[in-house]
């Protein structure tokens, strides 16, 4: 959302403030003598699992209604996981360039319950293994913890920010913080000025961390630390002095608000994702307004109805409530278990909508094993393709991003008929490119794309027969420009050092540069490149429109964008790329324009075959089938 791109630390405040709540209670009635396990987790399923069950079961509802089977595959699964309380394993799994936009997952905003759920499994019996120790002794290793877990955050973030957002030691010391200030033995002594000041500059660094941070940049790690300094500054002198800024946060519209938060953060996100899937676009602020205002509606409704007779549940019956808890944890997760095996529930969709829906989501099978930083520099031959490697070289290798990857079972088919074999070495958001420093994006980080330009460099060495080196990128996106107004994606940018600027020019230069670069190392080593274009952009995910097209009797082709729109986005790249085919021997360069767009469209089929994955990818059975308009360059083995 403009204006509050940061918006997501909303959950680092809160597992501050939850870590704080719940030790402090746990703390309370362990030095009274009156803690249990069985009390405990009979407050905390009260308070979380009602309200989660009537989101469950209306999202569900409201899949089945929307989702494409392939869609409700994976959100039964997420079901699964959300039930479990591992759904931040589940997501983190998913977060790759492959994983689809997350705004269009339902449950997405489920990780940070499934942390708290598991803070509340281990944080109680740590603490009670602990306690035999004096307080003051207690917050300095719980202090120790929290900069421990910090630390890692800081460093995981750089080369696996993935890791370091949804997995939960790397946001430990968010809740250990909230910990540390329940069981200060004396809080420090603040007078009113200081109050004051304290609490307008703890507001100030999470006011700032909304407007100024965005998901491009390396969060969590130390960029989390301002919001839950500032939620620290907060509840460490709200708890002692009532200034300005505590009063306004006491104040009954700001209770009223804290009252209903927790039902309005579980109906926000499903209500705003399904919005987005059913359009297929990014929503206006008309539509937001309303949606949010949906949202608020089923938070008072959900609080009134179902929160608060929950929390008015004797604690007589604690057998039952924390039984019944467990129970309503499983029904949910079978539920996500049958939706997965019977591959979405498809009994209301239409044959031929669930016959692309198979097509379009399949994928190279090499992807999972033979893409991505961790897999590229294997040596098995669980990533050839063509044909077995002789004397322990290659013949013919593709680099690139999932762009690259996409094209593989293209490379598989003409490999084989020229009777060579291949290897793909390819890692999302990266460009496998010589000579750049750094790519600003949210899928890239610097060690991911270092991982790929060693592992091209490697291969070369390592290949003395190579004598293909297969380019394919979706090269114009890294150059700081959006193809189309409405992908409403973040741009990325090309850095030849950590003192560039990021525009759009500076970015076209540093990826000339870096281009000229690598075909300079392959050509000389006397290895050809072969350049591969991209395919049209269609912005939008075509499948959606396909279905929305058959369901509605209309013409499945006319999910379609115009030529000339086309032409216009990729023509300056593709000239460049020709350009430099033209300019030297040993380089040529293809592009997909010509076989899948007419005169005056492109789309989604090519001669009766649905060619996508999603709005950019080609699916497997459309790659293959694009090889057939492709030639390999016949050139000599190297000597």
């Amino acid at each position: 959302m403009p204006g509050f791109s940061g918006g997501f630390v909303g959950v680092d405040v809160f597992f501050v403030i939850s870590g704080y709540l719940i030790t402090g209670l746990i703390a309370r009635d362990y030095q009274t003598g009156r803690f249990s396990f069985a009390t405990f987790y009979f407050r905390r399923i009260k308070r979380i699992v009602p309200a989660l069950l009537c989101v469950y079961v209306a999202s569900t509802l409201v899949a089945v209604v929307l989702m494409l089977p392939s869609d409700m595959v994976e959100f039964g699964q997420s079901l699964i996981a959300s039930a479990a309380f591992v759904s931040n394993h589940f997501f983190y799994k998913l977060a790759d360039y492959f994983g689809g936009q997350s705004e269009l997952k339902p449950l997405l905003h489920t990780w940070s319950l499934s942390i708290e759920g598991q803070f509340y499994l281990v944080w109680p019996v740590t603490f009670l293994l602990l306690s035999r120790w004096r307080i003051l002794r207690l917050s300095s290793v719980i202090g120790i913890a929290c900069a421990v877990s910090l630390a890692a955050s800081a460093i995981t973030v750089s080369y696996h920010k993935e890791a370091a957002f949804f997995l939960a030691p790397y946001r430990a010391w968010e809740l250990l913080l909230g910990a540390w200030l329940a069981l200060l033995s004396s809080p420090p002594m603040i007078g009113a000025r200081r109050a004051e000041l304290s609490t307008l500059i703890g507001l100030a660094m999470i006011v700032a961390s909304v407007v100024l941070l965005d998901e491009g940049q390396k969060f969590p790690g130390l960029l989390a630390l301002p919001a839950c300094l500032g939620t620290a500054l907060l509840i460490l002198v709200g708890a002692e002095q009532r200034p300005t800024v505590t009063r306004l946060l006491s104040t009954r519209l700001v209770v009223a608000f804290g009252l209903v938060s927790y039902s309005l953060y579980l109906w926000h996100w499903p209500i705003l994702a399904f919005a987005r899937y059913h359009f297929d676009r990014p929503l206006r602020w008309d539509e937001l307004t309303i949606l949010l205002a949906l949202s608020l509606l089923a938070a008072v409704a959900t609080y009134r109805y179902v929160e608060q007779p929950a929390r008015r549940i004797a604690f007589v019956r604690v057998p039952r409530v924390v039984g019944a808890g467990v129970l309503s944890m499983t029904v949910i997760a079978l539920m996500g278990w049958q939706i997965d095996k019977s591959h979405g529930w498809t009994f209301n969709i239409d044959p031929e909508i669930r016959r692309l829906d198979v097509i379009a989501r399949s994928e190279n099978v090499d992807r999972r094993a033979c893409s991505g930083p961790k897999n590229t520099f294997r040596d098995d031959e669980a990533c050839t393709f063509g044909r077995p490697r002789t004397l322990g070289s290659y013949d013919i290798a593709i680099f690139g991003d999932s762009y690259a990857d996409a094209y593989a079972p293209a490379m598989n088919l003409l490999a084989k008929e020229a009777g060579l074999s291949g290897r793909q070495i390819t890692v999302g958001g990266c460009l496998a490119l010589l000579g750049y420093y750094e790519i600003i994006s949210p899928y890239a980080t610097e060690a991911r794309c270092r991982a790929l330009r060693e592992a091209m460099l490697r291969f070369v060495e390592g290949n003395s027969r190579l004598q293909i080196a297969v380019l394919a990128h979706r090269w114009s996106i890294y150059t700081g420009t959006d193809l189309y107004s409405d992908e409403s994606r973040q741009p990325f940018y090309l850095l030849g050092s950590n003192q560039d600027d990021r525009s759009e020019q500076h970015s076209l230069q540093v990826f000339r540069a870096s281009l000229e670069k690598t075909v300079e190392f392959f050509v000389e080593r006397g290895i050809h490149v072969l350049l591969l274009g991209e395919v049209p952009p269609l912005g939008r995910d075509p499948m959606k429109c396909v279905a929305a097209s058959i369901k509605g009797s209309l013409d499945k082709y006319a999910c379609r964008r115009p030529a000339a729109e086309v032409h216009k986005s990729l023509d300056g790249m593709n000239h460049l790329l020709s350009e430099v085919a033209d300019r030297r021997s040993g380089v040529s360069f293809y592009s997909p324009l010509e076989a899948m767009c007419d005169e005056t469209s492109c789309g989604p089929i090519v001669d009766s075959v649905y060619m996508y994955r999603d709005s950019g990818h080609l699916n497997r059975i459309g790659a293959e089938h694009l090889s057939q308009s492709m030639r390999l360059p016949e050139v000599r083995p190297r000597q």
